[in-house]
């Protein structure tokens, strides 16, 4: 009977754990995107006629980021595809990654383009706002940094070799 009563404690215990992990989870999520450009448009307090604007510039934006993600995810396919080949060269697989660097350039320019031309829907006192906002802004629209990239190596553990000169 002792031992019915504890597997009842730790159910329950289980259960408090679960929901708490939950909820703290769902409160603290990132903002998504849309919010963070709502959030632009609020802080501003942009006009009917500038809140129309901004809407055409962000659709015009994401439609270039998303083909730009998707030229990225061919490249990389296509960067990987070289592992296939093992008589590849250095050029080959240099300018592959170098297609690669360049999409994400033109993403890069594209944000910051973006962002110039909101800003110039901006009046004086807008634009005040958006220098003193717009670094936030963009932090919160960036994907997340923890948890990204390799694992961290272990001690005594050999990296990956040198580049080939």
């Amino acid at each position: 009977m002792n031992n019915s009563k504890f597997l009842k404690i730790v159910i329950v215990l289980l259960l408090l754990i679960n929901l708490s992990t939950i909820s703290f989870m769902w409160f603290n999520k990132p903002p998504k995107r849309d919010a963070v450009r709502d959030f632009l448009a609020k802080e501003l307090q942009f006009t009917a006629k500038q809140r129309e604007q901004f809407a055409a510039l962000k659709k015009a934006h994401r439609t270039e980021i998303e083909a730009l993600k998707e030229s990225n995810k061919e490249n990389h396919d296509a960067y990987f595809d070289l592992l296939k080949n093992p008589n590849v060269d250095s050029v080959t697989v240099s300018k592959a990654a170098h297609d690669i660097i360049l999409i994400k350039e033109k993403e890069e320019l594209s944000t910051f383009y973006h962002f110039q031309k909101v800003r110039a829907l901006c009046d004086e006192k807008q634009k005040q706002k958006f220098d003193e906002i717009i670094k936030d802004a963009a932090r919160m629209m960036a994907p997340p940094r923890e948890g990204q990239g390799p694992p961290p190596r272990r001690e005594g553990e050999d990296g990956p070799p040198p580049p080939r000169p």
